[in-house]
């Protein structure tokens, strides 16, 4: 084995994790890329070099040549003038399986798309966004009551798992190549939302419905994508936590307003909903949101296409 330089770039804690693990194993890092002042401060007292990302940053880098550039949780594409630094090439960490869920927020778009399975990738940086060669992936079961939170969680776990065999190709020289299908690929761009921004429409089935709540729960972490929300004759009202449950009655209709759980009837089975908050925040009652026998109105198509 031979040991390395990096350039590594990245702004989530995953970095932190993967870099001590890569020092441990007596190689070098020329440079961490960063806006989080919690890396920053982390890799200074490392005694490493701190670049800070976003416009100019090949300018910022320049002197700076590494073996392999290493992007960790980061968001951003990478310019190919930083790329160049980087003799041997670079390589990205992927919270989702490819080619199946390239792009961003992949654990989000697994849930409401109703997935088995989901996984993480370390693949080359190479043609189109995440088009690249895979070196290192893993799989795991999505459980039905995995949330946002949890399956994030659970690629994170992955990913540190996964990152000594990343590592063994890197020191060894052997990479051991993949090349994607792209025709089973889709792309989850940065703008991309759940259709209707969240709005439920109580004409679906349950299981989707709660798959999609469940898919927009980031517990208290940051949610890059939207709130799943319900309409009333009071106004808009925010859910968290859902799930199905026996009732029927027309699509929308509330079936009962218990203490912070509504149950409104879907197109085959009830949903439960709580966590029900208003839009500033604060916690709500279920009768706030609106009586027993009221009727709930989802958006029509129409309205969907409108909102989106």
């Amino acid at each position: 084995m031979t040991s390395f330089s990096s350039i590594v770039i990245g702004n989530e804690s995953l970095l932190v994790q993967c870099c001590d693990k890569l020092l441990a194993r007596g190689n070098r890092i020329a440079a961490v890329v960063t806006t989080n002042p919690g890396i920053a401060d982390w890799a200074r007292a490392k005694g490493l070099e701190v670049v800070a990302q976003g416009p100019g940053l090949a300018d910022r880098l320049a002197g700076h040549r590494a073996d392999w550039l290493l992007s960790i949780a980061n968001l951003a594409i990478i310019p190919k003038a930083v790329l160049a630094l980087a003799d041997k090439g670079a390589v990205n960490f992927h919270d989702g399986p490819l080619p199946r869920h390239a792009g961003l927020n992949a654990p989000v778009w697994a849930l409401i798309e109703g997935e088995a399975r989901h996984g993480i990738s370390w693949h080359l940086i190479e043609g189109g966004v995440d088009e690249g060669d895979v070196l290192v992936s893993r799989g795991f079961d999505i459980a039905e009551d995995d949330t946002a939170l949890t399956l994030n969680a659970k690629a994170y776990e992955a990913a540190i798992d996964s990152f000594p065999d990343l590592l063994d190709q890197l020191e060894s020289g052997a990479l051991r190549r993949t090349s994607q299908d792209l025709s089973g690929r889709t792309y989850h761009a940065r703008n991309d939302r759940p259709g209707g921004h969240g709005l439920l429409r109580f004409d679906r089935p349950a299981a989707d419905l709660a798959r999609l709540v469940q898919a927009l729960d980031h517990g208290g972490y940051w949610n890059p994508l939207c709130v799943a929300k319900v309409r009333s004759d009071s106004g808009l009202w925010l859910v968290s936590q859902t799930r199905a449950v026996p009732g029927e009655g027309a699509p929308g209709t509330v079936l009962a307003a218990d203490g912070d759980t509504l149950t409104v009837a879907c197109a085959d089975r009830a949903l439960a909903l709580s966590g029900l908050t208003h839009l500033d925040g604060a916690a709500a009652s279920a009768r706030d949101v609106a009586p027993v026998g009221a009727r709930l109105q989802g958006p029509d198509d129409a309205a969907v296409a409108a909102l989106d």
